[in-house]
């Protein structure tokens, strides 16, 4: 059993796409709430407000602002916003808020940020999240939320916890649309199989989902890719359903229009999180011996246009 205590200060780390929209929902709602932000963002934020910019009704914020956790006292609940590349050097600024009893919500991609939490803290101290959002950071300090807007979470073990009931009060309490799942490193998977897919098409075609939707042979190599995930998952006793491919690119019509968070952090210069959707993937298929060619060229083009981009930067 874990120990609760009332969820009464919130700690969001990053004030991107995903952490800007949620965190600013939940500050709005009147929670007591700071955002974790590299001096640069905390200088914009500060000056100009944090800027959502939505289907939903635009709205403008000015939370409360740090650049360490040790600038406010030790948060109940965390909020783990940041891309998965930013999670190994952020752990250790994180300790001593963990060992003092906060919960970390993570709302990373792929399926090994909880794990790699877990082991480095060494204590039950996660709730596992995966959001659901059509969001872009066009700036800092301006959020461009288009669609959906919604969080799964539950306990790894697939039990109910008073925490993870908690915390879904509390987002719920804010206007966030949130579900608890009992089973939710299946959900995680899931969504692996679409950010694994059309995350590095959208790169490697530079162009968004449409292109993909629009072609049968593209189609049908998202559809070769997450059968591979389905197989991986299988070995590790992730049990997805075979008709998941179909499903996959059926939802995406609704996404047709968009670029995907991978190809904005490509344009951008910045390293994308290939290492942490393919690239786990295909290590992971190589421990249990199950085959991923079409991961593998997934991941190796997108390698390679990093690398391209890393050139055009050292040559300038």
């Amino acid at each position: 059993m874990h120990k609760t205590k009332q969820l009464q200060k919130v700690l969001v780390v990053g004030a991107g796409a995903v952490g800007g929209y949620f965190g600013a929902q939940l500050a709005k709602s009147g929670v007591d709430l700071s955002f974790l932000v590299r001096k640069r963002t905390l200088q914009v934020i500060r000056e100009k407000g944090l800027k959502i910019d939505s289907t939903q009704g635009d709205f403008l914020i000015h939370p409360s602002l740090i650049t360490h956790p040790d600038e406010i006292d030790t948060p109940d609940l965390i909020l783990l916003t940041v891309k998965c590349q930013d999670l190994a050097p952020l752990l250790p600024q994180l300790a001593a808020q963990v060992e003092k009893g906060a919960v970390i919500l993570t709302l990373q991609n792929g399926v090994r940020s909880e794990d790699e939490i877990l082991a480095f803290y060494g204590k039950p101290c996660v709730v596992a999240g995966v959001a659901y959002i059509t969001a872009r950071l066009a700036q800092p300090g301006v959020i461009e939320h288009r669609r959906r807007g919604i969080i799964a979470l539950g306990e790894l073990s697939g039990k109910k916890s008073a925490r993870a009931e908690q915390i879904h009060r509390l987002l719920s309490g804010a206007g966030i649309s949130c579900r608890l799942s009992t089973d939710i490193r299946r959900a995680k998977w899931e969504k692996l199989c679409w950010n694994a897919t059309f995350n590095p098409l959208s790169v490697i075609l530079d162009h968004p989902v449409s292109l993909v939707l629009q072609h049968s042979a593209l189609s049908a190599l998202v559809q070769k890719a997450i059968a591979e995930i389905i197989a991986v998952a299988a070995s590790e006793g992730i049990v997805l359903n075979p008709e998941l491919a179909d499903q996959t690119i059926k939802v995406s019509h609704d996404l047709k229009d968009f670029y995907t968070s991978m190809y904005e952090d490509y344009r951008r210069g910045k390293e994308t999180e290939i290492e942490y959707l393919n690239g786990d993937l295909i290590r992971r298929g190589k421990k249990y011996g199950v085959p991923t060619p079409v991961n593998e060229v997934l991941y190796t083009l997108v390698k390679g246009l990093e690398m391209k981009n890393h050139l055009k930067r050292n040559t300038r």
